[in-house]
């Protein structure tokens, strides 16, 4: 499509107009890569590749490719849409069942949960019990679909690790550290020109509004914001559950670099999120029972509420548009040049 050839001179234009605050996010996503996320996934993609390449996966059954889910949230996002791909590649899944594994498996880790969100940003380690059920209940709806891919029926089979493993699995997984850097970097200055672009319409965002642009573009800001919110915990947390699990443009960009991504997956994510975020939202006050404030809205709060609820969906249709025209628009044209003769 035509109109995607112009986003890369719409994108030059606004690191040209804001240079500041692209400097500015560049320079926070880059030490958030190098002193989170480095350490803790590095290890994970390395461990995740010589997974693999060991033969295990390929012997699994039916019953026991759930796994997948466990291998997943245990390394984190995007431990496991690089299972998928590395599946794919070995020939054990075609492309639709690889997008269908990484739909399931590409959970967040659950340290991230507990102790970066739960304990960091809300200062309650009580907080993550309802993310961690919103979050992972609603993965475990991904047990029917995994227990059906055809993984013990690879037409490969990879048998034992050889010397030249451990070295390609490390390789591997430095590339792979490497375009999740240039994701989380590119997401954040992304956000960022929104926002100063919001900033010079708008004059002043309200920062509820702003707290959802980041999470669409990158969970742990986006988290970080929703956290220091005057609003209800069980609001901030709803919220939170769903940046966590959609991942945001940052997570999406990390998936497509190891894997293709379909509207379908877009959708199911998209899906997956808001029902954790209704989960979260439910089981908040059970953990967290002093989060509900027994008190009445005058009619001026309703009104701002209820305004403030419509700029909330208008920007997320903003910001899923945007996911998507990256996401998606750009292999739209490369299917429409394979088509001209």
């Amino acid at each position: 499509m035509r109109i995607f050839r112009f986003v890369p001179l719409l994108l030059i234009a606004g690191l040209i107009a804001a240079p500041a605050a692209v400097s500015s996010a560049a320079a926070s996503a880059a030490m958030l890569w190098w002193t989170r996320v480095v350490p803790s996934l590095l290890p994970y993609l390395i461990a995740s590749s010589l997974l693999v390449r060991s033969g295990l996966l390929s012997g699994l059954s039916g019953r026991s490719a759930p796994l997948l889910l466990l291998f997943g949230a245990l390394g984190g996002y995007p431990v496991g849409a690089r299972l998928a791909a590395e599946l794919r590649n070995s020939g054990q899944l075609t492309l639709s069942e690889a997008q269908t594994a990484a739909l399931c498996a590409n959970l967040p880790n659950p340290v991230f949960l507990l102790s970066v969100v739960a304990a960091g940003m809300f200062s309650d380690a009580r907080a993550a019990i309802p993310l961690l059920i919103a979050i992972y209940g609603v993965a475990l709806f991904g047990v029917i679909p995994l227990s059906r891919l055809p993984i013990g029926k690879a037409a490969r089979s990879i048998g034992g690790l050889s010397p030249t493993d451990l070295p390609d699995a490390i390789a591997d997984g430095v590339h792979a550290i490497l375009n999740i850097g240039g994701c989380i970097l590119f997401a954040s200055v992304l956000g960022a020109l929104l926002h100063a672009a919001g900033t010079l319409v708008f004059r002043q965002i309200d920062p509820t509004v702003h707290a959802f642009f980041l999470g669409l573009f990158e969970m742990t800001c986006g988290c970080e914001a929703t956290a220091a919110l005057a609003l209800e915990l069980r609001l901030r947390l709803a919220l939170c559950a769903f940046f966590i699990q959609f991942g945001g443009v940052s997570v999406l960009l990390q998936a497509a670099s190891a894997l293709p991504l379909s509207r379908r997956v877009l959708l199911g994510k998209l899906c997956m999120a808001l029902a954790s975020a209704l989960i979260a939202y439910a089981l908040t006050p059970l953990f967290c029972p002093e989060s509900v404030l027994p008190t009445l809205a005058s009619g001026r709060q309703i009104v701002q509420n209820t305004a403030t609820l419509l700029i909330v969906i208008a920007s997320a249709a903003v910001g899923l548009l945007f996911v998507f025209v990256l996401t998606f628009g750009f292999s739209l044209r490369k299917k429409d040049e394979r088509r001209r003769p």
